[in-house]
Parts: structure tokens; C-alpha cells; sequence
């Protein structure tokens, strides 16, 4: 044969061969298109609904948009002093708040007034992000912008701002710039009041329980994310905008208290897990970081010196609702409200110092504990106590008089009428550990006429005045019945509190009173001197809870087409899980989160061996969006919820 047309045979073979592999390739292809396709899908049908972020706590992930937005505004030189762009409540949770923004040709420190009063001075800028803080609820409020050179007037208007249970002033003798801020036991919102009763700030948001003040003016506040009665998982740094610069999700987690040190350091209580803890604990964090940099652990402190102590009350049930650290003397005093005690510890030698109890308390019974026990000179011993403070090595607390021991604990005959002669006060003790004997320096007993059952709170302010919150007061026509006393604590309709400052001769020249009961009140300048503009830029979120390790697998070895609705409550965050299903001790809980190429990450919340069916996690996932599936013993239940990492 011609070899040239052998080789034209040859490649037309060739040819065809390829063609035909081609042929086959599109349709193999097309088949596992259609596959994918198919599972895909399959895949993207759960990923219909509105996305939720994976921190609840909302106030968080709507800062990022907000800063952004104020932060170009900051950049526009088209604002100016007398063209600046203003908004009143930019983040949206502090009503009575607002921001001025605008630049100028020079740095320029700038004057603020607000109507006609002059409240601070900025530091000098170009660039000038001014909040504004204080404004009077339903008003017109006139904020004056004063530099070296010109000044302009802006209008802020303020809608209503109805507080459920406003404060009542019944006394003020002194006017001044100081708010008096107070956390309600109900709503769990804060207010500020200033010494004439005005409204000047409010917190719409679920912040509550303890204000600890920075020099910068920012505060440190509780957020509700995995709140189980009064133990948290972290707290936020935040100012009166409402702008949040940090944002702590801490590995002891904190109940409800804060002390800043003199290095800036965070002191806080938690356990030895967050929130569902067995042993409590003191802990001081970086708050650069969360890191822990020191600790003091209660539990083991106290079940070395006696190990028959009954540890239950070494943890939640003790309800630590107090603490205060000295730091010249290291000297570290922890209220235990349940137990009616004050320990004393030795926070940088880790040892217990004294016990402030009645001798006649069943659970210090032991031998052990006579090296430990103080006596006091009038026989009143604390009971039901709040806030203990440390001033010039002499201990003072709030003594609500109410024996919750025998209350909570052994069930004692509640009955209102029992408690007709108890009554709450404030008392200033001197303690001398040598003799361990306690004499009684000071008491204000408003002539024993209140009987806060629930809350107290008392501090020795800066300038000496003792401030006092008479935080749950039962009414005197309520006195002589025959109601229970718990039930009296679950609502608002027998009680009111009253709030009280005495100067430094232990006059009266402040007093207020609210038909609501007052967990804390705290007294602070809403402006320092001179005010720093406005850092939209910094929202760190500080994560000290280890990362859980998750299994994988995807939507084919799981078949996600057999789930069943979740028709129960649900709310999750990347730490914590929670549902009014009836999760039973020995059931398996399983969460499963898929993204939408069908990969799926599975956390094992709980076996059937663990009898915890509540606890603290931390769920770390690429970025993305997740749909998640919830398994309860094998059964797989959808719950059409997606959440985005």
C-alpha cells in the first residue's frame, strides 16, 4: 500500500477514536453533572431562609456596618464645622446620645456645649468625631461646636424615652454634672439620672447587672449571650454612643461582677468552666487578649482547709453576688449572699484569712474552722449580704438582714409576718486578725425602717460620701401579712427601692425612690475633662474559649432528605445552644453544620453518658453560611435556620 495513504488510514483512525473517548467523556461528564447537579440542590434548598449571624448578641455584628459608615463620613472634607454631619442614637441603642462629625483646616481642640452648658473639650484633631452625650429625652436639645475661631448650633432631637419604673427624687441639695446610673432588677435595662431627676441616658439594649468605669470613659458591661441565672459568658467594653470596642467571650466565664486594677488589668469572677460551673473562682485577665493572668480558686481553697465542706455551695448555689480587691494589702473580701458569708483572702498567696459569719452557721461547724471565724462586737453577723468593700483595711457591705440559708436552703417558714422586726443597713467594720474580733466602726440603719429582702448595694465613693441602694424594699402595708416572702420576690407590686448618698458628716443630699427594684446604682460623670474623638476603626471580639474539635462528613452520608422539623424554640451562637426541648440526662445530642458544597461539621454537644445537659462550646467554622441540623438520639431534625462564621 502507498504509504502516504497508510498514514491517512492510520490517522483517520486515530481521529475517530478520539472523537469516540470525546464522545464518551461529554456523557460520563453530563452524567456526573446531573448527579451534582441534583445533589447540589438538593444542598442549596436549605439555605432559603434570612440568615442569622453566629453571635446572637446583635449589638456586636451591627457595629461593623455602622462604624464603616461613620468612618466615611469622617473622611468627607465637605463636613464642616459649620456644615457637620450629625445623628442623633447612631448605633441605635442609646437613644438619648448622638454624633457630630467634621474637619478643619488646622488641629483645633473644639468646645462642646449642650443646651448652654458647657460639658467638655475635645483633644485636638483635624478630623473630629464628637459624641455626644446627655441629651433630655422628647426635646429639642441645642449641642454648641466652639473652636478658636467660629461656632456653630445644631439641633438633636430626642423622641420619648419611656422608662418603666423612672427614679423619683425626693432630696437632691447638690447640682452637679454626675448621673446617678441604676440597673433594674426587671427590665435588666440601665438609666441615668442627673441630681434634678432628668433622664440623660438609657441603654435599649440587654445589657445588666455590674458598670465597672475606665478612664476613657468607656464602661465594662454584662451581655445577656448564655446568661444562666446570674453567670455569664463575657462582657462588652462600650461607651454612652453605644459603640462597642471589645468584646470578651472568656474560659472561666464572669458572674456579673468586675474590678479594674491600677495596670488596667480585669478582675472578674467565674468557674472553672463558663457558666455551668462546679468550683468558683477569681480570675484577673489581660484585656488585651482575655488571657488569664492570675487565679484564685475557692473550691480548692476552702476544700483543703475542710474536706467535708459541702461543695455545693462552692459554686452557683453559694450566688457570689460580691467581691473587692485591695491591692496594697492583696487583701481579696468575696460575698457568698446564700451561705450569709464574707471570706477574707490572701489573693497573692492564694490562702483563705478570715470568715465573717454567724459562729452559729451549721456549715462552719468544724475545728477547722476556729482559726478562721471573726467575732463582731454588736452580734449582728451578715446576712442575705451584698457588695463588700475594702476602705482603709476596714470592711463595708450592705447587710440586707434577710437569713437566706434558712430561707433557700432549709426551707425555713417564709411567711412575711416573721420577718416584721429584720431590717437592712449599711455597717463599717474594723477587723483585727490577730484577735480575729470585728468592731463596729459605722452603721446607717435609716432607723431600721427597710427591709430590702433581694437587692443591696453600698460603696465609699472617692470623695468619702457613702452611697447606698435599699435595692428591694418590702412596702409597709405589706409588712404585717401573711404572704410568702419568695413569692414576694417574683414581681414588683410590694416592693419599691430607695436609693440614698450621704456627705462626709452623714447627712442626707441625695434621695430617690422608684416603684422598681434596683439591683446597683452608680454615681459617675457622663464627660470626662476632655473627651478623645470617637475611634470608629477598633471592634476586637476576644474569644478565650477553646475551640471544640469537630467531626466531618457530608450531605451523602448523612441523609439530610430524612429530617423532620424542629418545631421546638431554638437560639444559637457559636457558643452556646439553647431550646425549650426536653433534653433528658441520657440522651445523645449531636449539632450538625452544612455549607453549601454539602460538607458538613458535626459537634458532639453531649452523650448519652453526660448528665450535663446544658454547657459552653466554641464552634470555629471557615467562613461562610451554614445551615444547621440538630440529631437527638439518632433522630434528625431540621431546624431551617442558617448562620453565617
Amino acid at each position: 500500500m502507498d504509504e502516504n495513504v497508510w498514514e491517512k488510514t492510520k490517522n483517520s483512525k486515530i481521529t475517530m477514536v478520539i472523537i469516540i473517548l470525546f464522545i464518551l467523556l461529554l456523557v460520563i461528564c453530563g452524567v456526573i453533572s446531573i448527579s451534582i447537579y441534583s445533589g447540589t440542590s438538593n444542598v442549596q434548598s436549605y439555605f432559603n431562609n434570612i440568615e442569622a449571624s453566629s453571635s446572637i448578641y446583635s449589638e456586636v455584628s451591627n457595629q461593623t456596618s455602622i462604624n464603616k459608615k461613620l468612618s466615611d463620613i469622617s473622611n468627607n472634607d465637605g463636613y464642616t464645622l459649620d456644615n457637620a454631619y450629625t445623628e442623633t442614637n447612631p448605633y441605635g441603642i442609646s437613644p438619648l446620645s448622638g454624633i457630630i462629625i467634621f474637619q478643619t483646616k488646622n488641629d483645633e481642640q473644639i468646645k462642646v456645649y449642650i443646651n448652654n452648658k458647657y460639658v467638655t473639650t475635645t483633644d485636638s484633631s483635624k478630623k473630629h468625631i464628637i459624641p455626644i452625650y446627655g441629651l433630655l429625652s422628647n426635646y429639642d436639645n441645642t449641642v454648641r461646636v466652639e473652636s478658636s475661631s467660629e461656632s456653630q448650633d445644631y439641633i438633636f432631637k430626642t423622641s420619648e424615652v419611656n422608662v418603666d419604673y423612672p427614679l423619683t427624687i425626693n432630696k437632691s441639695t447638690e447640682i452637679t454634672n454626675d448621673i446617678y446610673l441604676t440597673v433594674d432588677s426587671y427590665t435588666r435595662k440601665i438609666s441615668g439620672w442627673d441630681t434634678e431627676g432628668s433622664l440623660r441616658f438609657y441603654l435599649d439594649a440587654p445589657n445588666s447587672m455590674d458598670i465597672e468605669f475606665l478612664d476613657n470613659n468607656h464602661f465594662l458591661i454584662g451581655v445577656p449571650q448564655g446568661t444562666y441565672r446570674d453567670q455569664y459568658i463575657g462582657f462588652v467594653e462600650m461607651d454612652y454612643l453605644g459603640k462597642i470596642y471589645n468584646y470578651y467571650t472568656l474560659k472561666n466565664g464572669y458572674s456579673f461582677d468586675f474590678q479594674i486594677l491600677k495596670d488596667g488589668t480585669i478582675m472578674v469572677p467565674g468557674g472553672d468552666t463558663p457558666v455551668y460551673f462546679t468550683k468558683q473562682m477569681i480570675t484577673s485577665i489581660n484585656p488585651k487578649d482575655g488571657s488569664v493572668v492570675d487565679s484564685l480558686n475557692i473550691y480548692d481553697i476552702v476544700k483543703n482547709i475542710d474536706p467535708d465542706f459541702n461543695e455545693k455551695y462552692l459554686g452557683p448555689s453559694a450566688i457570689r453576688n460580691g467581691f473587692y480587691y485591695d491591692e496594697d494589702s492583696h487583701d481579696l473580701v468575696v460575698s457568698f449572699r446564700n451561705i450569709n458569708t464574707i471570706w477574707c483572702f490572701d489573693y497573692q498567696n492564694k490562702t483563705l484569712k478570715w470568715v465573717l459569719t454567724d459562729p452559729t452557721n451549721e456549715l462552719f461547724q468544724s475545728d477547722v474552722w476556729k482559726n478562721y471565724l471573726i467575732t463582731v462586737d454588736t452580734g449582728r453577723y451578715p446576712l442575705g449580704q451584698h457588695s463588700p468593700q475594702l476602705i482603709d483595711g476596714n470592711l463595708f457591705y450592705f447587710n440586707n438582714g434577710i437569713d437566706r440559708y434558712k430561707l433557700n436552703e432549709l426551707n425555713e417558714d417564709d411567711t412575711v409576718t416573721n420577718y416584721k422586726n429584720n431590717y437592712s443597713d449599711v455597717e463599717l467594720l474594723h477587723i483585727d486578725e490577730t484577735t480575729h474580733q470585728a468592731t463596729n466602726l459605722y452603721t446607717y440603719d435609716a432607723d431600721k425602717k427597710y427591709l430590702s429582702i433581694k437587692y443591696g448595694y453600698s460603696r465609699i465613693l472617692d470623695n468619702n460620701h457613702k452611697l447606698i441602694d435599699f435595692g428591694y424594699i418590702l412596702k409597709d402595708s405589706y409588712r404585717n401579712t401573711k404572704n410568702s416572702l419568695k413569692e414576694t420576690e417574683k414581681g414588683v407590686d410590694n416592693i419599691y427601692s430607695k436609693i440614698i448618698e450621704l456627705d462626709n458628716n452623714n447627712n442626707i443630699i441625695f434621695e430617690a425612690t422608684s416603684e422598681e427594684g434596683k439591683y446597683r446604682v452608680f454615681k459617675h460623670s457622663i464627660y470626662n475633662e476632655t473627651t478623645e474623638n470617637i475611634d470608629l476603626n477598633t471592634l476586637n471580639i476576644i474569644n478565650t474559649i477553646p475551640n471544640d474539635n469537630l467531626s466531618e462528613s457530608n450531605y451523602k452520608k448523612i441523609n439530610i432528605n430524612d429530617s423532620i422539623e424542629w418545631i421546638n424554640s431554638l437560639e444559637f451562637t457559636k457558643n452556646t445552644f439553647t431550646t425549650d426541648y426536653n433534653f433528658k440526662e441520657d440522651d445523645s445530642i449531636k449539632l450538625y453544620f452544612m455549607n453549601k458544597a454539602g460538607k458538613i461539621y458535626i459537634l458532639d454537644y453531649k452523650d448519652s453518658n453526660n448528665k450535663n445537659i446544658n454547657r459552653i462550646f466554641n464552634v470555629s467554622l471557615p467562613s461562610g453560611y451554614y445551615a444547621l441540623f440538630i440529631d437527638v438520639n439518632g433522630t434528625l431534625y431540621k431546624t431551617n435556620k442558617v448562620y453565617t462564621w
